[in-house]
């Protein structure tokens, strides 16, 4: 996937190559459901025309100056590659600052789409604006395209019973320990990444060491609580228990996440892995002492087997909730 960072690099190249595009346009974090199929029409309407699938998108969210920042569900690399997984041929990507916001949706149109990037064709979700204070509905967009030769396709919005599948609502489900259907509305495992540092070495002592993973504050972290997870580290796939949390039985208040890996023993330190979530166990709780919680954690994992067991057969959840918001380092 080619990726640009300004609107200038994106245009030289496109005149270099004399290539006319099919864009789609949004934050997309998550890459989810929804997302991915606005980009698989938007691939397919390249591959009938010849011409490059383009996502105009942006290193920062929109709601950093147009509402209030959310935490994000993927960070940079891993929404390249989501991105990527869908046939995308080029990334064009810039941040949403204060000109960008201001811009006049047609000054957008015209300057971006039409000039800029070539445009032949552009795709859409049901609730797409644009422009200088969201000015610009789905009726404007129709007479800008019409008037400029632009084929114009909106896609209505994916379901998941009964319920749109959006990145609000997948946040949600995650501050409440509802792994298993966020991943169904994502379309994959909910993930994060990071360095394995050294920590406080407590799990060790209690016989169970684990990978403490290092989360930049701006990526969400689900529920606090005890999951069965599946560690990545390269090529190498590993299952495990993940506490997300702050660890009150030993009086820690900053949030982190350990993994236990089940049955091996690697070090990790230094390596930067990627963790899956697949199942929520239960709710973190402040334990009376290390006895408790060692006897916990064994419950935990034969509950962590069980599930192994089950996955692809029982898709059954349970659920908690952290003061209705995700939760963060």
């Amino acid at each position: 996937m080619i990726i640009w960072n300004s609107i200038l690099e994106a245009r030289r190249e496109l005149l270099k190559e004399n290539r006319r595009t099919a864009v789609t346009i949004g934050n997309f974090d998550g890459v989810h459901r929804g997302h991915q199929a606005i980009m698989r029409r938007t691939v397919e309407l390249t591959r009938e025309e010849g011409g490059l699938a383009v996502v105009l998108s942006f290193s920062n969210h929109s709601d950093d100056l147009l509402g209030e920042r959310p935490f994000l569900l993927n960070n940079p690399a891993l929404r390249k590659q989501l991105l990527e997984r869908q046939g995308v041929d080029a990334l064009l990507e810039v941040p949403f600052d204060r000109d960008f916001a201001a811009m006049e949706a047609e000054t957008f149109f015209r300057q971006w789409l039409v000039e800029g990037l070539k445009i032949r064709s552009l795709v859409v979700g049901y609730d797409f604006r644009f422009g200088a204070s969201g000015k610009g509905d789905y009726h404007l967009l129709r007479e800008l395209a019409d008037a400029s030769g632009v084929h114009l396709e909106r896609i209505p919005p994916v379901m998941e019973g009964d319920t749109i599948i959006s990145s609000s609502v997948i946040r949600q489900l995650l501050a409440q320990g509802q792994i298993e259907l966020a991943n169904k509305m994502l379309g994959y495992p909910f993930t994060i990444d990071g360095p394995v540092v050294k920590g406080e070495q407590i799990g060790r002592r209690l016989g169970f060491p684990t990978a403490n993973i290092r989360i930049e504050p701006q990526y969400l972290l689900p529920c606090y609580g005890v999951y069965l997870v599946r560690m990545i580290d390269g090529e190498k796939g590993f299952y495990g228990l993940a506490n997300v949390g702050i660890k009150p039985t030993f009086g820690q208040y900053k949030p982190l996440v350990e993994v236990y890996l089940m049955d091996v023993e690697v070090n990790l330190y230094g390596h930067h892995v990627r963790i899956e979530f697949l199942r929520f166990i239960r709710p973190e709780n402040r334990f009376s002492g290390p006895e408790s919680l060692q006897r916990q954690i064994n419950h935990d994992l034969e509950t962590a087997r069980k599930y192994l067991n089950q996955l692809t057969v029982d898709s059954s959840f349970s659920g908690c909730t952290v003061n209705g918001q995700g939760t963060r380092p």
